[in-house]
C-alpha cells in the first residue's frame, strides 16, 4: 500500500537532482540502508519490549504463566493492570518508547545514513546531505510498513502518512545546519528533534491500546503529523526552488 507513495516522493527526489545527479545506484544503496536501518530497529525494539515486559510481569507471575493451572487467570490480571493509568506509568511508558522506539529508530538511520553518505561521497551541499537522509527514512518507512500489511485500514492510513519521510527532512536540515555552521553540537537536535516527534506520536498509539480516553490525543497527533508532513513537504519544495539549502558543506 505504501509503495505508490514512497515510489512517488523518490521520483520527486530524482527530479531534484537531475541536474546535478548523484552517482549510479547512490539511491538504490540509499534505499537498502534505509532498509537495514528498519530491520536492525525491529529486532531491538522487539528484544528491548520482551525486556520489559519480563521485567514489568515479575518473576512471579512469569511462574503462575507456566503453569497450565494459573495462566489463564494470570494474563487476566497482567492485562487488567496494563489497562490502569497513572502518572508514574505515564512517565515510564513515555521514557521507554523514547529509548525502543524514538531514539533507536532515528539514531540507526542516522548512522546507516552516514555510512552511504561517507562511502559514495555524494554530499556536497546542505540539500545533499538532507535528501540522502530523507531517501534512507523512505526505504526504512517501506520495511516497517511490511509489517502493518496484513491490516488493510493501516495499511492505507501509513501509506498515505509517509511520517518517516518527515523525520528524514528534518533529520537532514539540522545535519546540514549543523555543517555550515561548524558546529558539532547539531548533532543533538539532528536525531533529537525527529526522535522527540517519533516518540511523542508512537507513544499516543500505545496509551490509546491502553485506554480509549487517550482518543483525542491520537487524533491530534495524527492531525499535527499530517500538518507537519505537509509543511514538510512545500519546505523542501521551496528550498530546491530558491536553492536555499546550496551551501557547500
Amino acid at each position: 500500500m505504501s509503495m505508490p507513495v514512497s515510489i512517488g516522493l523518490l521520483i520527486w527526489i530524482w527530479q531534484m537532482k537531475k541536474y546535478n545527479p548523484f552517482p549510479r545506484f547512490t539511491f538504490v544503496k540509499l534505499l537498502i540502508a534505509g532498509a537495514i536501518a528498519g530491520t536492525v530497529s525491529a529486532i531491538i525494539t522487539l528484544i528491548g519490549a520482551i525486556a520489559n515486559a519480563v521485567i514489568d510481569i515479575g518473576p512471579e507471575q512469569l511462574q503462575m504463566l507456566a503453569d497450565p493451572a494459573t495462566s489463564a487467570q494470570t494474563l487476566e490480571q497482567i492485562n487488567s493492570a496494563a489497562k490502569v493509568i497513572t502518572p508514574n506509568s505515564i512517565i515510564r511508558g513515555f521514557i521507554r518508547t523514547f529509548i525502543l522506539v524514538g531514539f533507536v529508530e532515528e539514531f540507526i538511520k542516522f548512522i546507516c545514513s552516514k555510512v552511504v553518505m561517507r562511502k559514495e561521497g555524494v554530499v556536497y551541499t546542505w540539500m545533499d546531505a538532507l535528501l540522502c537522509m530523507t531517501v534512507v527514512d523512505i526505504g526504512f518507512q517501506v520495511v516497517e510498513d511490511v509489517g502493518y500489511s496484513s491490516d488493510i485500514m493501516t495499511a492505507i492510513f501509513r501509506a498515505l502518512t509517509p511520517f518517516h519521510f518527515t523525520f528524514g527532512v528534518i533529520m537532514g536540515y539540522f545535519y546540514g545546519l549543523g555543517k555550515v555552521k561548524g558546529n558539532s553540537l547539531y548533532i543533538i537536535p539532528t536525531i533529537g528533534v525527529p526522535a522527540l516527534i517519533h516518540t511523542l506520536y508512537d507513544f499516543s498509539i500505545k496509551l490509546l491500546r491502553r485506554n480509549d480516553n487517550f482518543i483525542f490525543f491520537n487524533l491530534g497527533m495524527n492531525a499535527g503529523m499530517m500538518i507537519l508532513t505537509v509543511v514538510m513537504i512545500l519546505k523542501l519544495r521551496k528550498w530546491h526552488k530558491e536553492g536555499t539549502l546550496d551551501y557547500y558543506i
